[in-house]
């Protein structure tokens, strides 16, 4: 119980500092390579604290294997081309742009997990 605690007030102080200057404080003042920072950083504080959160809850390996490939397919998939799309073409703001960046700002895939992990769950107990 004490994880699941930890893992949700991790992820509401991930939120309630979001406009905080990480990058920044870490001596980052190019303006491009402090929103790469910022942004990366709150993408995996969310997806770890996610990753705890799926942890605590089901305790079974598996699903944390899927939920890091989950989280690299993130970072790879999603977090990169909206890099490149901020930085190739930073006039668009189109609802492309902001679809990619609701998805970044919030652990939404990794959130989806755990009705997903439940239901799994849920059939395995049927099924037996």
């Amino acid at each position: 119980m004490l994880v699941i605690v930890t893992a949700l007030l991790g992820l509401l102080v991930v939120f309630l500092f979001q406009r905080v200057e990480i990058a920044g404080a870490l001596g980052i003042h190019d303006k491009m390579w402090q929103f790469v920072t910022n942004r990366t950083i709150r993408f995996v504080l969310n997806d770890l604290l996610t990753l705890l959160l799926i942890h605590a809850l089901f305790q079974q390996r598996k699903y944390v294997l899927f939920a890091i490939a989950v989280q690299l397919f993130g970072l790879v998939c999603i977090l990169l081309p909206y890099f490149i799309l901020k930085f190739q073409y930073p006039s668009y703001n189109g609802p492309l742009l902001s679809f990619l960046h609701r998805l970044i700002l919030n652990p939404l895939l990794m959130l989806l997990l755990i009705p997903a992990f439940y239901l799994q769950e849920e059939n395995n107990r049927r099924d037996r």
